[in-house]
């Protein structure tokens, strides 16, 4: 019951974004407004992950590193690299720098934990989880921003090409 709840309130929410930043006008690209929407949507379906499933095995806090021996731990912590990484992706296509997006990661996965933890809410408050998701805003921020950067504008081509013709004439 609660995953349709979540995923409608994502859709519903991500769709108010877009059209209210449509309606002003800003941001101006239409990739910025489609960014936050779906922002608004990861968070949703993260929120369905974080408290929609049962996790912890009983324990409501942990502040033990990684245990890299451990199968389980490696696959969660992969899990939550892999969670994070769209909301770098989405922040590299806004205004922000890196070090905003890692700061954004940190306290996203910050509410989380501390809210997992204060509400009891039978998932595990982790000190891994607070770092893997950090690391997977900033690989997917960093990875988005590679793209971005190696990617000639559609301005940087007409520029060039602008110039071409000059130089031919």
């Amino acid at each position: 019951m609660f995953f349709p709840i979540t995923f409608l309130i994502g859709v519903l929410g991500g769709a108010a974004i877009y059209t209210a930043t449509t309606l002003r006008r800003h941001p101006r690209q239409i990739s910025r407004r489609v960014a936050l929407a779906l922002l608004w949507f990861w968070t949703a379906i993260v929120v369905y992950f974080t408290f929609g499933t049962p996790s912890g095995g009983g324990q409501t806090l942990n502040l033990k590193p990684l245990d890299v021996t451990n199968s389980a731990d490696i696959l969660d912590a992969v899990l939550n690299v892999l969670m994070f990484a769209p909301s770098g992706i989405l922040l590299a296509l806004l205004p922000v720098r890196w070090h905003q997006a890692a700061l954004c990661g940190f306290l996203g996965s910050l509410t989380i934990e501390a809210t997992q933890y204060l509400t009891r809410s039978g998932r595990s408050a982790d000190i891994n989880d607070l770092t893997t998701n950090t690391l997977g805003t900033l690989i997917g921020f960093a990875c988005t921003a590679a793209v971005l950067t190696l990617t000639p504008t559609n301005h940087s081509t007409h520029t060039h090409t602008r110039q071409q013709k000059q130089d031919a004439l």
